[in-house]
């Protein structure tokens, strides 16, 4: 069993930011994959972090992410994430998947499940998505031979949503719940 563990953005371009966290979704995500990966090592999966490339384009960096996933022989792929908004009263996670994937649709649901227990949110559960919602295509749900997952896993403009994602966060349990489910969904495939 292999699952890739993608840290969302990259240096170069971060992505969301949590002011109450003070953090952007790459530095937040960054070490958390790193307990993620632990974790799915200690089920006996074979799990490794993937980062996209930065100071190229959107696509560019993409191609070269997908590639190197496809060339590794994922089972899965899981990129980590988080929301937000102007409007703070938003809160949840979810798990996006690629609209014809049927078990990209039942790791979302399962890793959203787990996730929202976790952290303590609202579980909006698995959701098909060809697009962004800026309305860029999602290349690691499109272009990856296995199955692929984004978690969203709070909204980082939400208070008492990312205190409760940064608490999960730190004390292991976000990173448990993302490997036991990803863990748990390949080994039932």
């Amino acid at each position: 069993m292999r699952i890739a563990i993608v840290v969302g953005h990259d240096e170069a371009n971060q992505g969301a930011y949590s002011a109450t966290l003070r953090e952007f979704e790459h530095q937040f995500n960054t070490p958390l994959s790193v307990g993620v990966v632990r974790d799915l090592k200690e089920r006996g999966a074979v799990a490794q972090t993937f980062h996209r490339p930065a100071g190229v384009g959107y696509s560019t960096a993409m191609a070269a992410l997908t590639s190197e996933i496809n060339a590794w022989g994922a089972d899965l792929v899981v990129s980590l994430h988080f929301n937000s908004m102007g409007d703070t009263s938003w809160a949840g996670c979810c798990a996006l998947h690629w609209p014809s994937s049927v078990r990209g649709n039942l790791a979302a649901a399962a890793i959203s499940e787990a996730v929202a227990e976790a952290v303590g949110n609202r579980n909006r559960g698995a959701i098909a998505q060809a697009d962004s919602w800026s309305g860029a295509p999602l290349y690691i749900l499109k272009d990856t031979a296995a199955p692929a997952v984004i978690v969203e896993s709070f909204f980082g403009s939400n208070p008492e949503d990312a205190t409760k994602g940064g608490a999960a966060r730190d004390s292991g349990a976000l990173a448990a719940a993302i490997a036991g489910a990803a863990y748990g969904i390949v080994a039932s495939w």
